[in-house]
């Protein structure tokens, strides 16, 4: 994952690399406020919590305010709260990173290019082209086997990112659903699904026991562990964490949450800690991988009790009465099913399903449908019921694969706030299988509807 430039010294093993124009946006892209900028936000405590992105950064979160306090660190394009991966055991020297390259430095472009950006209510997507964020033939301590096996600034490793502020009826909660697109088979990969570079005053480090929903003081590291990570203020009054459903992995049962600190790095604005929530895969084939982390922000005893919260809600354990009451004019009287989205790749990463445990992996919740339509956009929605692999696929299709489906209600309009539903259009691929990703399989798709939060 990205390394600071300041830290090590990057020794070019090839010829010289001529370095065309930084990339532009795609002509597509219109920035929804003024330097080429996007924000959502939502109310937290008496302050908003305010995520916001950037041109300069290709769509990575380059700050993040609550309660008069900056939370991300977005001194050079390595920084940031943003995505990368790395494969092969090529460590930094195969290393597709969202924001742009360490050549981009401290620049106002990136060598990432962003083909788009959405904003909601209280949601934001991009879709980036990332950049390699090291030139080819470069190599540093962090390049265990030496170059990396490309000879272009940008990768084709594509990634879809989709924020989204106080799911789970949780306000300090923010879902960060990332979706890496592989265009080829690896040995490994090491899927950074979110890291963020914090301000140095950051200085206190803890983590979160889920089993005992207890916080425990930690070291600075660096290391990583199998439990979340938390930083905060000396006093406690900011702080900032992470959690994933998904972690720890069977196979990687002591890892997942890392942290650093680089509180010693000189000039100004270059001192910086770090956490990360990282996701692993071994043997892989081409296609597309979702995973989510949860970030939450507050207090360090508001980071603690949401997280406690979260993980009540993500296993299943909320009960109706802690929904909302409204959303958008939606009464929570009219709940239909609860949604998840597979997350385990070589399982069911991407499928939309009802149940928990689909293939015995995985998921995340993603919302609920309505029981009953209450407008006259809502569409109906179903679950295949069929014996065998579909059984628990949700589905557009009431006849999906000419077997058995059962109603279970009706997603909101594409316009609305939610997580977007898209159903596969083709045959002998992903055809009628409902899915968070708009490319689900690598084949095409349609936008269905919305879930609610």
């Amino acid at each position: 994952m990205p390394h600071l430039m300041a830290l090590v010294a990057i020794l070019l093993v090839a010829g010289t690399v001529h370095l065309p124009a930084r990339a532009e946006d795609a002509a597509t892209v219109r920035w929804p406020a003024q330097g080429a900028r996007a924000e959502i936000r939502g109310p937290f405590r008496g302050s908003d919590i305010v995520v916001s992105t950037s041109s300069r950064t290709a769509g990575a979160i380059d700050s993040m305010t609550w309660a008069g306090r900056e939370f991300v660190n977005a001194y050079d394009h390595g920084r940031e709260l943003q995505s990368a991966a790395s494969f092969d055991g090529y460590g930094e020297c195969f290393n597709p990173t969202e924001a742009g390259s360490d050549k981009d430095g401290t620049g106002a472009t990136s060598t990432s290019w962003l083909a788009e950006v959405r904003t909601g209510q209280n949601w934001l997507q991009t879709k980036s082209q990332m950049a390699f964020f090291l030139m080819p033939g470069q190599t540093t301590p962090g390049c265990p086997k030496g170059p990396g096996p490309y000879s272009t600034l940008r990768s084709d490793y594509a990634l879809t990112k989709r924020v989204s502020i106080g799911v789970h009826g949780i306000a300090n909660a923010i879902e960060y659903r990332a979706t890496f697109s592989v265009p080829r088979a690896h040995s490994s990969a090491g899927y950074e699904v979110a890291t963020a570079y914090m301000p140095p005053n950051f200085t206190r480090f803890w983590t979160y026991d889920p089993s005992r929903r207890e916080l425990l003081p930690l070291s600075d590291g660096p290391g990583e562990q199998s439990i979340p990570v938390i930083l905060a203020t000396e006093d406690g009054s900011h702080a900032m964490g992470v959690y994933s459903p998904a972690l720890p992995q069977a196979s990687f049962p002591n890892l997942g949450y890392g942290r650093w600190s680089f509180t010693d790095l000189p000039g100004p604005g270059n001192a910086t800690v770090k956490w990360n929530c990282v996701l692993r895969e071994d043997n892989l084939s081409p296609g597309d991988r979702t995973f989510i982390c949860y970030v939450l922000i507050g207090t360090l005893d508001d980071v603690q009790a949401g997280m406690s919260a979260l993980q009540a809600a993500v296993t299943g354990s909320r009960t109706e009465a802690s929904q909302p009451e409204l959303h958008h004019g939606r009464s929570r009287a009219n709940p239909g099913v609860r949604l998840f989205v597979g997350i385990e790749p070589n399982c069911n990463s991407g499928i939309i399903t009802t149940d928990a445990k689909f293939g015995g992996c995985a998921t995340a919740p993603i919302g609920w449908t309505l029981a009953r339509r209450s407008a006259p956009g809502d569409l109906p929605i179903y679950v295949s019921t069929a014996d065998g692999p579909s059984a628990g696929v949700v589905t557009s299709n009431p006849d999906h694969r000419d077997a058995p489906t059962r109603s279970i209600g009706f997603l909101l309009p594409s316009a609305s706030d939610g997580t977007p539903v898209y159903v596969g259009t083709q045959d002998g691929c992903n055809a009628g299988v409902a899915s968070t990703n708009s490319a689900h399989l690598n084949c095409s798709s349609v936008l269905l509807g919305v879930a609610l939060p």
